[in-house]
């Protein structure tokens, strides 16, 4: 089914979180309550899915294709409302603790929101970078929103400056790719591919640009230099806001870009995706090995992991396509878990080095073992939700050819063991420096249970979740 011209009902979701955000902005003014925020922001993300799940399946497009409405696009918004609706759990007490400004914290994050979904759904690279920058516009702000730490404040400045140049690469690649296509939707890029435009040097040096721009997005070696700092400096739950959701959205718009777009030129991005992820995940795994605080170990994990994902697009099959959806739903529930976690420890007094997860276990015993879970689906234990991920973009590799990039990754999981089994070894062999037991709010517990039932269930029927995300991919 296509759909032209100004049909708002295609964009609800999206005009549901706008409308979410501006009332946030105003509740702000009004009432001294600051918890209302949270529910508020909790009820438009509830309205927003229900206002998609409507339309799932479908597929339309408006203002000139512009904006695509598909199965791709449906998936990714339901992965970014539960990150977005799990963020603001986790930080309904930190915000409190940390005293940062409620409004614009929550606003912020929902107004990000809406620029991952356009990203998701965009079948223009304009619109595509206007996304991109709603949400590292956002993005900015909310990292450095603890303004009394010295740290928060100069991982925003070093996230603004570095993206702001990545930025301005991806505008020279657009600016490059219109000039030999003659256009900026990607369905007539393909097609001006197909004609001959593949043989224009300037159109493959295009290519790159638009490739290095999202490759910082989703922290690829070596355009990862700006995550380490940042998500260490930024409010915890922004952390893991940013190396989930965001993350997720750079990866909608590589999928976009690069299998909807520039097709005609896959002999060659194959190749780089295919480097990129051997070097992005070993680099990810070998630097974390030596980290002693735990958000900097939890950001070279997340480099890491994006190396993973990295092989999907290497393959550049509908099977790579799906094994990439998987995992990133799999990786997006069992990481804001462990933040979630990491987050109850750093109420407590602590929880900036891995030291201050001694003897959890003895002081939170669900919380301690709800770590030991997510760890093991990081690194791809069977029989977690993690393992089939890692096995899916295992098989897809191997059915492509490939099957030294497979290798790889099995070799980058068993040297991704001793880190995190380094912590799980601080929390269960190790003293409490203080027997007290961890007063757990009711949010944490609530975002904590949420992450790890999925984590758990996509671990007991994967197949029944993979077949769904086969027939996403497959509508690309």
């Amino acid at each position: 089914m296509a759909v032209t011209g100004m049909n708002f009902t295609l964009l609800l979701p999206e005009l549901i979180l706008v409308a979410t955000g501006i009332l946030l902005v105003l509740l702000d003014l009004f009432t001294e309550q600051k918890r209302v925020l949270v529910y508020a922001g909790l009820a438009g993300v509830l309205a927003s899915l229900l206002a998609l799940i409507p339309g799932f399946g479908t597929t339309a497009s408006i203002w000139a294709d512009m904006i695509q409405v598909d199965s791709l696009a449906g998936f990714f918004k339901i992965v970014f409302l539960a990150v977005t609706a799990l963020a603001l759990l986790v930080s309904l007490e930190y915000v409190e603790r940390r005293q940062i400004q409620a409004g614009e914290f929550y606003a912020l994050l929902i107004f990000a929101t809406v620029g991952m979904f356009l990203m998701a759904s965009s079948l223009n690279l304009l619109v595509i970078y206007l996304g991109l920058e709603l949400v590292a516009i956002a993005s900015y702000a909310l990292v450095g929103l603890l303004k009394q730490d010295g740290r928060s404040v100069e991982a925003s400045i070093k996230y603004l400056l570095v993206s702001s140049a990545t930025s301005a690469v991806f505008l020279f690649g657009i600016s490059l790719v219109y000039g030999t296509t003659g256009s900026l939707a990607l369905p007539q890029i393909a097609q001006a591919l197909a004609a001959g435009a593949a043989n224009q040097p300037v159109l493959f040096a295009g290519m790159l640009f638009l490739l290095a721009g999202l490759a910082f997005k989703v922290a690829a070696f070596p355009f990862h230099m700006w995550a380490p700092d940042t998500y260490e400096g930024s409010p915890t739950p922004i952390s893991a806001f940013l190396i989930t959701g965001a993350e997720a959205a750079g990866f909608a718009a590589l999928l976009r870009v690069f299998l909807v777009g520039l097709p005609g030129l896959a002999e060659a991005w194959t190749t780089i995706f295919a480097a990129l992820s051997v070097l992005t995940m070993t680099y990810g795994n070998v630097t974390a090995i030596s980290q002693t605080k735990i958000k900097r170990l939890m950001a070279y994990s997340a480099i890491a992991q994006a190396g993973y994902v990295l092989v999907g697009l290497a393959v550049a099959t509908d099977q790579g396509t799906a094994a990439m959806l998987y995992y990133l739903l799999v990786y997006a529930f069992m990481t804001v878990g462990a933040f979630a976690v990491i987050i109850l420890v750093a109420n407590s007094g602590a929880g900036e080095e891995i030291s201050d997860f001694r003897g959890l276990s003895q002081r939170s015993t669900f919380f301690a073992w709800a770590l030991v879970i997510y760890f093991l689906s990081l690194i791809g234990i069977p029989p977690t939700a993690g393992f089939f991920g890692k096995l899916n973009l295992f098989s897809a590799a191997i059915a492509a050819d490939m099957t030294w990039l497979a290798v790889v990754m099995v070799i980058n999981s068993v040297i991704s063991a001793p880190y995190y089994f380094k912590v799980i070894r601080t929390m269960f062999l190790e003293e409490a420096a203080e027997a007290e037991p961890v007063r757990a709010p009711a949010s944490l517990t609530w975002a904590t249970a949420i992450t790890l039932v999925v984590t758990i269930l996509l671990g007991l029927v994967p197949d029944q979740v993979y077949s769904w995300v086969r027939l996403v991919a497959g509508a690309l």
